[in-house]
């Protein structure tokens, strides 16, 4: 495969936008996904390795779970648009009856290249609970 057709889909931009910090809003008691990434490669849609997550700042009032599952990829006129991929996700959970802010940071480690290259960002996550 030729490692210029990998790329990164982030449902939050956080590799292809360059984006460090992202505010999301849930209601009180409700968990929220935060981010789905997934490594594939435009050229087949087809899954590579799913980024590996480390919480480096855990939040106040909640939670942070992660997950590996298979999920679409649903941005309009994407060349992959419908196809399924593996991703990791990443929610939030409020503690009960917790309404306000807070945030956590999580480090991604993901796969840049067919050689095996790798790479790492992290990104602070804003969390409004209404």
């Amino acid at each position: 495969m030729n490692s210029g057709r990998l790329i990164c889909c982030a449902a939050l931009t956080l590799f292809a936008g360059g984006c460090n910090t992202t505010t999301v809003t849930t209601k009180a008691n409700t968990p929220v996904i935060v981010s789905a990434l997934g490594m594939y490669s435009v050229s087949g849609c087809n899954s590579w390795e799913p980024p590996e997550t480390t919480l480096t700042t855990r939040p106040t009032n909640g939670r942070v779970q992660t997950a590996l599952k298979a999920f679409p990829i649903t941005e309009k006129g994407h060349p992959c648009e419908g196809k399924v991929i593996d991703r990791r996700l990443v929610a939030y959970v409020p503690s009960a009856g917790f309404r306000g802010q807070d945030s956590f940071t999580m480090k991604y480690d993901f796969i840049t290249n067919d050689g095996g290259g790798r790479g790492t960002r992290q990104s602070t996550f804003i969390v409004d609970v209404k």
